[in-house]
């Protein structure tokens, strides 16, 4: 106040000061000098005294509570009551009467609606609350309060109108989903057994949430001791079969029922057993038991690759009304036949490392069938790879992929050459040159195959330092070439894996992409993988064959997913159902519940000729009713071959078909099975407390179980501690202060001027 005071009076004494400068001057104007100099006197004198000036901003720490309620069809089992005195839970005690066991759903929906006691309704007092449903991939909003109430939704539900039915669990995804892209300041409660089923990583969500200061209260539902059950957990089946060849498989069942009980596996198609065995419980958990029948028993429309087999484990006899839960017994999978295999030929100079180990890749490989030969490095063709190469033109069109080793060119006659050329560009088949040290390449470019190989060699380049891996910008995008979980964790393995000792100099061609390079620069430095499309066929060359070393201390890890992968990319792509001119096929052969196929579709002229400027579109059938029409896009990696993504997919049977322009859709028609995960939610029935202990610990959360679910709201409370910041601008040292007086003096002394006062 003295300051305030002296700023002031020295204000006002300047004002009084200009009276004997104006006193020839009349108007009001001619105060305003005065009172200019007067402010800025009072506000240099008030920043001369150092005053602060302070911002006081109070917020909550916690203002947004999620409340999500696990919907999968587990919560709707419904746990036994345990024993009180030693009594059965159908007896009364004089203490208290035991009432009837609830599903865990139901009791979850009690604990957060019933008015009363309603948690939601406890909670929406104090903070901002969102309610949802975790139902599959996906989190339902049903009802909101917020901002006091001023925000809401409607009246809080008295039940859910809905019934636990999801087929799995996913506690990654949809949880973020509920957070929303911006999560700070909120906390999630989640009431579930803990089954995640699903994709993703409870664990890495709890740990994300963590570092944003989300705390996840997880509430367990359960008994931690597995009911007695005889369930099937899984079937362990290829996914397509020769049609020649026997289907061999394994049964995981839980065997978690009373000892000594009798009991059958069996495996049917449309009433028809194809294989069964008895055996007899023995309450120890968790059994494998392997099967095996002859596919030519399975039978269907010949025109369709897809079998639907029926899988199932029961107690018979009398025992069979011991087993309690009966939804976890059986499966339906899908098996597709084959009318052939893939087929790769193989044909090198020597048995290398890499061609030796690519062979035992393909031989193990249900999926493949693999013919090898090695030069015998005599005069002229080789006896050995003349013995292995397809006699004619249409023997070799059989195939879909053909390795070509570091081999001498007149290994292979002239004619055979160009059955080679033709079979990559008309027949749309992969090759995959793997260049060698004796330097062969550079012979096969005075050759016609020289047009196929997508780079001119350089001659031998010997290393004199091992050299790593690096992929580029068009290999990090290609899936043929992942290797890591993620796209971020692929581009670091790379870099990683054990390096070659040689490498062939080579320049990749003008129309060629590079996919990996050799060293430390992915875009400038020796490449190491080199595609190029090639009229209706790919090829592929490697500028070293030392990936075997990439074996080391992790065996086929790395090795064998590249080479399957990058066979599967180069070769033909194999279609299940054709005709002339359609043919369709899919990227794999089984899918799950939520999962996206890879529909492919190539198409002939009258001439058999492949069509690449059509515009097909490819019609999705789901238990006979249409329910999606895809249009088609080119591969970029084979010529007249079209393929779509579909959305994810629910569990049913599907069939497509194919049509171009205005035309309905043809008779081809590929039949495919989706598959629920209905069972994996009955498979294990069972609280999963670890997994709900670490999220809620990862993410500063606690684990609480249903019957502490009363402790929540203060333990949110806790951590709704309202808090202050005070921020303080010191005036001497705010530019816009000081700048303010600067210009009323500015101004005062250019009125000063005109009025011949200076």
């Amino acid at each position: 106040m003295p300051v305030f005071a002296v700023a002031i009076g020295l204000g006002l004494l300047m004002f009084f000061y200009y009276r004997r400068e104006l006193r020839f001057h009349s108007g009001m104007a001619r105060w305003v000098p005065a009172l200019l100099r007067s402010i800025a006197v009072f506000m240099i004198v008030m920043c001369l005294a150092g005053p602060i000036l302070r911002h006081v901003t109070t917020f909550r720490q916690l203002g947004r509570v999620v409340l999500m309620v696990d919907a999968s069809a587990s919560m709707s089992f419904t746990d036994e009551l345990p024993q009180a005195n030693g009594k059965a839970p159908g007896e009364a005690t004089a203490a208290r009467e035991v009432k009837p066991a609830l599903p865990r759903f139901s009791r979850a929906e009690d604990a957060l609606l019933t008015p009363g006691i309603s948690l939601a309704r406890r909670l929406a007092e104090k903070h901002d609350v969102e309610l949802f449903a975790l139902r599959g991939y996906k989190a339902e909003r049903l009802w909101w309060q917020r901002d006091e109430g001023r925000d809401i939704s409607g009246d809080l539900p008295l039940n859910f109108e809905f019934k636990p039915d999801a087929t799995l669990t996913n506690l990654d995804q949809p949880l973020r989903d509920a957070l929303g892209p911006s999560p700070n300041g909120a906390a999630l409660v989640l009431l579930t057994d803990g089954q995640h089923n699903g994709p993703g990583s409870p664990e890495d969500l709890a740990a994300s949430m963590g570092e944003n200061g989300v705390p996840i209260f997880t509430v367990g539902y359960g008994a931690e001791l597995a009911p007695p059950d005889l369930a099937l957990l899984g079937v362990k089946a290829p996914e397509a079969v020769f049609s020649e060849d026997r289907t061999e498989g394994v049964l995981l069942i839980n065997d978690a029922i009373a000892a000594g009980l009798p009991a059958m596996a069996s495996i049917t198609q449309a009433n028809k057993v194809l294989w069964q065995q008895s055996f007899t419980t023995t309450g120890k958990g968790e059994r494998r038991m392997e099967f095996s029948f002859p596919v030519k028993e399975l039978a269907g429309d010949v025109k369709q690759s897809l079998r639907l087999l029926n899988v199932r484990v029961e107690l018979t006899g009398n025992a069979s009304a011991r087993d309690r839960i009966t939804d976890n017994n059986q499966r339906v999978i899908a098996l597709h036949l084959l009318t052939r295999k893939r087929k790769v030929l193989i044909v090198d100079g020597r048995p290398r490392w890499e061609t030796r180990y690519l062979k035992n890749h393909f031989d193990t490989d249900e999926r493949w069938k693999v013919t090898a030969a090695f030069d015998d490095f005599k005069d002229g063709p080789s006896d050995t790879v003349q013995a292995a190469f397809p006699k004619t033109r249409e023997d070799l069109m059989t195939y879909d992929l053909v390795v070509l080793g570091d081999i001498r060119p007149n290994a292979l006659r002239e004619d055979q050459q160009a059955m080679l050329i033709e079979f990559v560009e008309k027949r749309g088949g992969g090759l995959i040159v793997i260049d060698g040290r004796r330097g062969h390449l550079t012979e096969w470019a005075k050759t016609k195959v020289g047009s196929l190989i997508p780079v001119a060699s350089r001659g031998k380049n010997e290393l004199t330092e091992p050299t790593g891996y690096h992929l580029t910008k068009d290999g990090l995008t290609l899936e043929a070439l992942r290797l890591g979980d993620t796209s971020s964790t692929n581009a670091a393995l790379w870099t990683k894996l054990p390096k070659a000792m040689w490498t062939s100099a080579a320049s990749p061609q003008s129309d060629a992409t590079v996919l990996a390079r050799f060293g430390g620069n992915a875009e400038k430095d020796q490449a190491a993988l080199v595609w190029r499309r090639y009229g209706a066929g790919s090829v592929l060359w490697l500028g070293t064959d030392e990936l075997w070393r990439w074996r080391y201390e992790v065996a086929d890890m790395h090795h064998q997913k590249f080479w399957m992968q990058i066979a599967s990319w180069i070769a033909a792509p194999p279609f299940l159902v054709e005709n002339e001119r359609v043919s369709l096929g899919m990227d794999r052969l089984r899918y799950q519940e939520g999962e996206s196929a890879e529909l492919r579709v190539r198409l002939r002229d009258a001439k058999g000729a492949v069509v690449e400027d059509a515009k097909p579109r490819v019609h999705v059938f789901r238990n006979g009713l249409e329910i999606a029409t895809l249009q088609l896009d080119p591969d970029a990696a084979h010529g007249g071959v079209f393929r779509a993504m579909t959305g994810a997919l629910p569990g049913g049977d599907y069939q497509i078909t194919v049509s171009e322009a205005n035309l309905p859709p043809g008779d081809v028609k590929l039949a495919f099975r989706v598959e629920t995960g209905a069972n994996q939610e009955w498979s294990h029935l069972t609280l999963n407390r670890p997994l709900l202990e670490g999220m809620a610990r990862a993410s500063g959360g606690r684990f609480l179980r249903e019957g502490d679910l009363s402790q929540l709201p203060d333990l949110l409370r806790q951590l709704d501690r309202q808090q202050t910041r005070v921020k303080e601008t010191i005036l001497w040292s705010s530019w816009w202060w000081f700048g303010i007086a600067m210009v009323l003096l500015t101004i005062e002394w250019l009125l000063r001027k005109r009025w011949r006062l200076v």
